[in-house]
């Protein structure tokens, strides 16, 4: 079990859930975010995170450094594309061609260097850019919407590299990541659990808590943790065609307990989740070949 703190890369299209899940999933992150880009999370999760607003990528390199000091388990740059586009805006009254490259690349890379040793959780959101031909020929895999060869180099930088997608079959939240050995699309795991999971519940902080990342809980809803763990071992060992009545039941009992709805809806989003998670790699360990492809929709 690893304890290290994870380097994250999600990309997708504009309203895929990215922020909302990065809301859900890491409570106490400090988010670099403009202004408004937040409001999901205000309006889903119940709650307003920290935020700051910053010029270019380095000054995140800057918060990264001072984030030790300011009680914060996470960074959500929220999103890394609008701010390498910055970043290229004030760069290019200094440099030209290769040169404007070569700098961006430099201060990623310090970007970098500053995430892997900050001691907290640093996730990137990005938009993502479709596959592609260059004027050359050369095939350029989707990824994350990136100037440059920053679409293949960044993801090089993390540990998980992750794509937004939909399953109509997973309900009531539809959102997934996907992650696969693709030559179409820039994706990856070096925690070695989400091919086995395809497709994935959009839910960063069950992910990393099934390798053994800490992720803390909203300093309010500290809660949460033990009523997730009871509830996903019931859901767990149920009958298939109680699901949706048990999953009711429990909704049903944490707000008739008067627990606000939205932090009901998280903790039930996390009781499915976890249990998904679990039964995936559960499959996975028992067989030769791993998880059904399909198995996400096993429980529903």
């Amino acid at each position: 079990m690893t304890q290290i703190p994870a380097m994250v890369c999600v990309y997708g299209a504009s309203g895929s859930g990215k922020t909302t899940d990065c809301g859900y999933s890491f409570p106490n992150a400090l988010f670099i975010a403009t202004p408004g880009a937040l409001q999901s999370i205000t309006h889903t999760c119940g709650y307003t995170p920290a935020s700051i607003d910053v010029p270019d990528i380095q000054s995140a390199t800057k918060a990264l450094l001072d984030v030790k000091d300011k009680g914060y388990d996470a960074i959500v740059v929220d999103d890394f594309s609008f701010l390498a586009e910055k970043t290229i805006s004030i760069l290019e009254k200094r440099y030209k061609g290769f040169s404007l490259w070569g700098e961006l690349r430099d201060v990623t890379l310090e970007f970098r260097n500053a995430a892997r040793y900050c001691g907290v959780h640093v996730i990137l959101n990005c938009w993502e850019q479709a596959r592609k031909n260059r004027t050359d020929g050369t095939f350029v895999r989707g990824g994350p919407l990136l100037s440059g060869k920053l679409p293949e180099q960044l993801p090089a930088m993390c540990d998980l590299v992750l794509r937004c997608g939909r399953h109509s079959q997973r309900k009531p939240w539809t959102g997934i990541y996907r992650c696969e050995h693709s030559l179409e699309f820039v994706m990856k795991d070096r925690f070695g659990v989400c091919y086995d999971l395809n497709p994935i519940p959009m839910n960063l902080a069950e992910i990393l808590r099934s390798v053994g990342c800490t992720v803390s809980r909203h300093k309010s809803l500290d809660w949460q943790e033990e009523i997730v763990e009871e509830f996903s071992k019931d859901l767990a060992s149920g009958a298939p065609q109680e699901f949706i009545p048990t999953v009711e039941k429990l909704y049903k009992g944490l707000v008739d307990k008067g627990i606000d709805p939205k932090h009901a809806r998280w903790t039930i989003r996390d009781v499915l989740d976890r249990t998904v998670i679990r039964k995936s790699l559960s499959t996975r360990s028992q067989s030769f070949f791993g998880a059904s492809s399909n198995g996400l929709g096993s429980l529903n």
